[in-house]
């Protein structure tokens, strides 16, 4: 029959004696770039452990650029078109204000035209005058 086993402490780490020095040094060592591509140095690293490493990684970067230029343009010609279309349906909007206006005239509805014809010039010449003001502080 076995004896039941009895759960031992651990052992004691031995301890320097008082005359022992013990000389311990840590170093970390880190490295980095900042901007798209590496430096010549870890690009001669890429291609030692992975050959033509850093043709790819030029390839993927020229890559990105193209896509990155291509976005910006897209962008360019929607604003454009948006600010075109603004444009042409703000003065769609003034000349059928103006054409309401000036038919209240040839009914005799001076009040009529006063109002409409007043609520469609204000707007417009705000505008305009915003635009001039924020012209002049940019």
């Amino acid at each position: 029959m076995k004896k039941p086993r009895r759960n031992r402490p651990p052992a004691p780490v031995p301890q320097p004696q008082h005359n022992q020095h013990i000389n311990e040094r840590r170093q970390i060592i880190s490295a980095g770039w900042s901007g798209p591509l590496p430096p010549p140095a870890a690009l001669d690293e890429f291609n030692r452990i992975v050959p033509g490493g850093a043709e790819r990684i030029f390839n993927q970067f020229e890559a990105e650029g193209a896509h990155r230029r291509e976005l910006e343009q897209r962008q360019s010609k929607f604003l454009v078109r948006d600010v075109h279309i603004g444009q042409f349906l703000a003065g769609l909007f003034a000349i059928s204000g103006l054409a309401v206006a000036a038919l209240a005239i040839y009914l005799d509805k001076p009040w009529a035209a006063t109002v409409i014809g007043g609520g469609t010039i204000a707007p417009i010449v705000y505008a305009f005058l915003r635009q001039t003001w924020t012209d002049d502080q940019a």
